[in-house]
């Protein structure tokens, strides 16, 4: 289930010093804000720890956690005020505290600028559809093969499980066929026998990661 913290921080990076200037407190890696919204009756918590973005909305009464916030079946106006009121504060730290990147993760972000380097090759992104307009093409300068596409899916389709958590992969060409059923896997969407699925989450060095993706350029610039 989709929460709003993460639709309101996909593709979007933390820049620290603006936190600090937002009023984000860091103790021991972790960053902190807390704000009380709807008359103090409600309080947003919202971590970031090595990039990556969590929070939650406390019941200042009760002291529990809100979750009806990321229920979208729940509608009611109650629970609507609360969600808006969420979302206000979510959406004040993204513009005051992140900078826009092109994918969700920061491993295909960092991937990206390395292709760039190695092959002078940004990513296009040819589909209107708002379910793939995210998705990013590499392709060959001359010829305008792919090399490489990144996709942001459920992780589940790639490691044919119920899991629903969302993830950056990339899909490569390759003859070596690497799969570890860890971060490699058949590739989602594509050809099984020649291209393979990377997930972008940091189990996969970078250094390995262009080590595919070399292989993948190589075969495909037949």
């Amino acid at each position: 289930m989709a929460r709003l913290i993460d639709d309101v921080f996909k593709n979007q990076k933390f820049i620290p010093e603006q936190m600090s200037e937002f009023g984000f407190q860091k103790i021991e890696g972790t960053y902190t804000y807390e704000e009380n919204f709807l008359d103090d009756s409600f309080r947003a918590v919202v971590t970031v720890e090595n990039g990556k973005v969590d929070g939650q909305v406390i019941d200042c009464s009760t002291g529990d956690e809100y979750y009806q916030i990321d229920v979208p079946a729940m509608q009611g106006k109650f629970v609507s005020s609360v969600r808006a009121g969420y979302l206000d504060i979510l959406e004040r730290i993204a513009d005051h505290c992140c900078q826009a990147v092109l994918f969700a993760s920061p491993q295909a972000n960092r991937i990206t600028a390395k292709i760039y380097d190695r092959y002078h090759v940004a990513p296009d992104f040819p589909w209107q559809s708002k379910s793939f307009k995210a998705y990013g093409v590499f392709r060959h300068l001359d010829s305008g093969k792919w090399f490489g596409l990144i996709m942001n899916v459920q992780r589940g389709l790639v490691t044919k499980n119920d899991d629903e958590q969302t993830v950056d992969i990339i899909n490569l060409k390759s003859d070596s066929m690497p799969l570890d059923d860890r971060s490699v896997f058949p590739s989602y969407h594509m050809n099984h026998k020649y291209w393979i699925s990377v997930i972008l989450d940091d189990q996969l060095s970078d250094d390995d990661l262009m080590r595919m993706i070399d292989e993948s350029f190589r075969l495909t610039g037949k």
